[in-house]
């Protein structure tokens, strides 16, 4: 009897092995947060692919497989991308969807997805057999706006905040942004550090101010501290990149009051673009009479001789001010700066942004480092420098970072221990 159990036993161990293997299941979009090898992606993508074939219905899998086929391409070296052979396995998904599901809510999101990432690229446009049936401007913006039929049949997926919040922002439909804000915060799953760096910048801001950000990932962060925990709703935030969007222009102009100059027909222009832009923002400024405020990401041409750092944000006037002391204020009774010391919280964002975003405010508040020592005031020096040696120290606790942004940020952390000192 003993000779006969030993292989059932192996019988039942092999079954069950394969049994799964059968069933396996294909990761989530939270796998995408990690670095994989090419053949991961592709495997993945086939997994989803067999998801569909066998429930047709299920939107998440058709968003997943499409989702993965993108990074299949995406997660190489940019000069690597088969642009020709990506827009065509994505289109052929988004295509079929058309025929077969129509009025599904992953047509709408794929759509959507795929119509933003291709618009400047007409070629690739094309490749939609509904684009290539009526190829006009007014058809992508009725590819665009599908976006709300999604928002409304599921405004609870999670893996489309992101593109429900670009889409509401750029429409200017605040009513809906709201809700999805709320949602997206409730989750958990953004960045503490961008929160944190988001409620920094707007917290020192004078009320009715107005922040102008350049990053999808800042505007993200500061409308979700303003519409998802609920502060300084009072600020307004400007996405200078979305600006030369018609609708999103419109809203601005229309909510400030301002005139609306259409932007130079060659938006890759930056000879036409750069000095378009500022002449709107010059415009803002002096017709809505609220403060003007940029991230240290950008530093417009037309008003360097006017900008004055306040720490992590700095502020336009045409009037000298003691702009030392509101960098005082938020340092010392503002900002947070205990999350950049320690965190019991891991981060969502796993690559460098997160832990080269603090280093901002090193350069921000050197003159503040120096006035305290001028001073002889050891005990607020010892604090702010032996804060920002930890900020630098940070970014060795970095993970799942690749050999050459780990190179990078070893390099940044030299220089700006050097800066502390200097």
């Amino acid at each position: 009897m003993k000779k006969i159990l030993v292989p059932i036993i192996l019988i039942a161990v092999f079954s069950t092995v394969t049994a799964w293997a059968q069933t396996e299941r294909p990761a989530s979009i939270e796998a995408l947060r990690s670095e994989h090898d090419a053949q991961w992606y592709a495997h993945q993508t086939a997994l989803w692919e067999k998801e569909v074939q066998k429930n047709p219905n299920d939107d998440e899998a058709w968003y997943y497989w499409f989702t993965f086929t993108k990074s299949k391409f995406t997660n190489v070296p940019a000069r690597d991308v088969d642009l020709d052979a990506m827009a065509k396995e994505m289109a052929a998904i988004a295509n079929r969807l058309h025929k077969e599901r129509p009025n599904s809510f992953a047509r709408y999101i794929i759509d959507f997805n795929y119509s933003s990432m291709f618009r400047n690229w007409p070629d690739y446009l094309d490749e939609l057999v509904i684009m290539s049936k009526t190829p006009d401007a007014a058809k992508l913006d009725d590819i665009q706006d599908n976006m709300l039929k999604a928002i409304k049949m599921r405004p609870d997926f999670e893996p489309m905040y992101p593109g429900y919040v670009a889409y509401l922002v750029k429409t200017g439909r605040t009513d809906l942004m709201t809700d999805i804000l709320k949602r997206w915060y409730n989750t958990g799953s953004y960045s503490y550090t961008m929160l944190s760096y988001a409620y920094n910048c707007m917290a020192g801001m004078e009320e009715n101010g107005i922040l102008f950000v350049s990053g999808e990932e800042e505007t993200f962060a500061c409308l979700l501290v303003q519409y998802g925990k609920g502060l300084f709703q009072d600020r307004l935030i400007i996405n200078l990149n979305l600006l030369q969007e018609p609708d999103y222009l419109e809203y601005i102009c229309n909510l400030l009051g301002v005139e609306a100059t259409q932007p130079p027909a060659d938006k890759t222009n930056i000879d036409y673009m750069n000095p378009w832009r500022e002449n709107l923002i010059f415009s803002i400024a002096h017709t809505s009479k609220r403060p003007v405020y940029f991230t240290s990401y950008y530093i417009p041409e037309i008003f360097k001789n006017f900008l004055y750092s306040e720490g992590l944000v700095t502020k336009y006037s045409t009037k000298r001010y003691d702009n030392l002391a509101v960098k005082r204020r938020n340092y010392e009774s503002v900002y947070l700066t205990d999350y950049m010391y320690e965190t019991f919280v891991p981060d969502t964002f796993l690559d460098e942004r997160i832990y080269t975003l603090n280093l901002n405010f090193i350069p921000c508040f050197k003159s503040l480092l120096d006035f305290y020592k001028a001073q002889g005031m050891k005990a607020e020096y010892d604090r702010l420098r032996n804060l920002m040696v930890r900020i630098v120290e940070n970014c060795c606790r970095m993970k799942d970072v690749d050999p050459e942004d780990h190179e990078y940020i070893m390099k940044l952390m030299e220089r700006y221990l050097n800066e502390i000192d200097r």
